[in-house]
């Protein structure tokens, strides 16, 4: 990892405070840059110089006047760059290309299982990925962002341990896209991604948040003023392994027993809807099962929005237990929002209110006093935009500026000499 020379220190925090303050939209031009980061006038018209030379703002129509000469806008050039991004879940993967303002220029979302292991599963991202940038060689790509459905050891790139992808635990996904692509890759938890996505969305750079995903297995991803928090080995937020129950009979994947995912996740009702079928409880389940061969929890999903009573029971028993355990979260952590998404199961109003309830009902007065509990509102796109400003907010840092600006863009800079950790 290379860090700036301390002579440099105060050139690349000013650049990079330059181009993020037009790139918020919190300073439009260079006056408004000269109050909002204290710096000179000079230093900003050096700054400002710069980040055009690099394409990273560009002049703009000119700003109202306030008594004098109208100053000209600035704006930042988001097509300058583009960021490959991609989600894997257990059943499916989402994958992107954005620009820099993390502006989704083409998505796919394709079914896939996680546990056709990593060559398999790598080797066909690189086709979609080929298929994204296929007509865009004329903008260079400057990141590609993975997140995975486990724990992620952050500093490297690798899977830490998951519980639900066999083959994968410590496989160097970073080192074989950076290989591949010859930009900085970054690899993180799914539901990270998911709650930075919905974080900045949202317009809430400092809010503190907690984003449940709730599909085949459950997961959170945890925002505190803006920031993610992963925890010293990147297991932060994997409530999906908590234990609720004190029943040996119920296992989970992970091969403990009692777990949350074991009897709220989407694999779960999954299972428990082929014994409902055989005892004869869902018609609706019954003919599913009998066209597929398999129950998934899409399926469970789409008997709730068609009033399959069986569906809405099971699903409105995933909320209650998941609302209990957030609701001990709620105590603990104090969140501005609850958010969840990320699956077929979180099929709208009827579960939220099962959620709400649970949390509210359970949770100290204080700390659900002002509570959010929403849907997301980026749907399945949440991931991958979560993935592109987390790439974009680390390489438009100081330290990572400092690395690549004096070759014109990351493109241009062997991976392993730019800042990697956000």
């Amino acid at each position: 990892m290379t860090r700036r020379p301390p002579t440099a220190v105060d050139h690349f925090d000013a650049l990079s405070a330059v181009v993020d303050l037009v790139r918020s939209g919190r300073a439009r031009t260079r006056p408004e840059l000269g109050a909002v980061s204290m710096l000179g006038r000079t230093v900003i018209s050096q700054r400002v110089d710069q980040a055009i030379d690099l394409g990273l703002l560009e002049d703009a129509e000119t700003g109202p006047s306030s008594g004098g000469r109208p100053s000209r806008q600035l704006r930042f050039n988001a097509g300058c760059g583009l960021v490959l991004t991609a989600v894997l879940g257990a059943a499916a993967l989402d994958v992107a290309v954005t620009d820099l303002d993390a502006r989704v220029q083409e998505h796919r979302h394709v079914e896939w299982s996680i546990a056709r292991g990593p060559e398999e599963t790598l080797a066909a991202l690189d086709g979609h990925f080929a298929e994204l940038l296929a007509g865009r060689s004329d903008v260079p790509l400057w990141a590609v962002t993975v997140g995975v459905p486990g724990p992620v050891e952050f500093s490297t790139g690798r899977p830490s341990q998951p519980p639900i992808m066999p083959g994968w635990d410590g496989f160097d996904i970073r080192g074989r896209l950076q290989q591949r692509y010859r930009v900085p890759v970054w690899v993180d938890n799914d539901a990270n991604l998911l709650a930075l996505g919905e974080a900045r969305a949202a317009g809430a750079a400092d809010e503190d948040m907690i984003f449940v995903k709730v599909g085949t297995g459950i997961g959170a991803g945890i925002v505190n003023e803006g920031r993610i928090r992963r925890g010293s080995k990147g297991a932060a937020g994997d409530i999906g392994h908590a234990r609720v129950l004190e029943d040996n009979q119920v296992m989970c994947r992970c091969g403990r027993t009692g777990c949350l995912e074991a009897l709220a996740g989407g694999w779960a009702l999954a299972r428990d809807a082929v014994t409902a079928v055989h005892e004869g409880r869902s018609r609706y389940l019954a003919d599913v099962h009998r066209e597929h061969g398999e129950i998934t929890p899409a399926d469970i999903g789409r008997g709730v929005t068609l009033g399959d009573a069986w569906c809405m029971t099971a699903v409105a028993r995933s909320a209650e237990r998941i609302g209990s355990v957030m609701a001990t979260l709620v105590n603990f952590y104090n969140p501005a929002c609850l958010v969840f998404g990320g699956g077929a199961l979180t099929v709208g109003e009827p579960f939220l209110r099962v959620i709400e309830h649970a949390v509210r009902s359970r949770s100290l007065p204080l700390a659900a006093s002002g509570l959010v509990i929403r849907g997301s509102g980026l749907g399945e796109l949440g991931g991958v935009v979560g993935g592109a400003h987390l790439a974009v907010e680390a390489l438009l840092s100081a330290d990572a500026m400092a690395a690549w600006t004096p070759q014109g863009s990351p493109a241009g800079v062997e991976p392993g000499r730019l800042l990697v950790g956000v």
